[in-house]
């Protein structure tokens, strides 16, 4: 399933790289178009709960704040509209006898409203992510596993110091939806852009 995935993602990321057939790829970073890069520090608040049958605990949530990082890079083929893709390492969240590791891709449409060097906008995609999770019971160690996809959204603005690099600070709301864990991920996030 995660091959499955991987390579359900290569293929959207190769259809955005498609897109400046037009020659968007070229385009000058001013005229509001053209590809991208990014990465940014986030703040992540993870509440993880453990809906497996043999979960060996009756108090089955882990809650925890933590710091963590992502990449991002994307086409913007109008001013204001753009299609993008994610790294996001969740990091670790670990509670009294349970732990879960998070990590996933994104990709999704931006659409934001262009206000000279102040831009407001929303996204909204798909997330492929994957957790691995673990519980210690009275005698032996529990291991859990999942991946899939499941619909993600998100709030931001954009600063801009040039043409070419704009602070981003965004909101991002995640669910993960699994067999075995379900996990409620909101993201706080601030980096940086260069558009090429």
């Amino acid at each position: 399933m995660k091959n499955t995935r991987r390579t359900h993602f290569a293929s959207i990321i190769a259809g955005v790289a498609l897109l400046p057939l037009c020659g968007i790829a070229a385009a000058d970073p001013g005229a509001g178009v053209g590809p991208y890069l990014g990465g940014s520090a986030i703040y992540t608040r993870i509440n993880n709960d453990f809906v497996a049958e043999d979960f060996p605990d009756d108090d089955d949530e882990v809650d925890e704040d933590r710091v963590s990082w992502k990449a991002f890079g994307g086409v913007r083929f109008a001013p204001g509209l753009a299609l993008e893709g994610q790294y996001i390492d969740f990091g670790k969240s670990e509670g009294s006898i349970a732990e879960a590791d998070a990590d996933g891709w994104t990709a999704a449409l931006v659409a934001g409203i262009p206000l000279g060097a102040i831009q407001p906008y929303a996204k909204a995609g798909a997330l492929f992510w994957d957790i691995d999770a673990r519980a210690q019971g009275p005698i032996n160690t529990f291991r859990y596993g999942d991946d899939g996809t499941d619909f993600f959204w998100g709030l931001g603005v954009e600063f801009a110091f040039s043409p070419a690099v704009a602070l981003r600070v965004e909101y991002e709301r995640y669910t993960l939806d699994g067999d075995d864990i379900d996990t409620d991920i909101d993201a706080a996030s601030a980096g940086l852009r260069f558009s090429f």
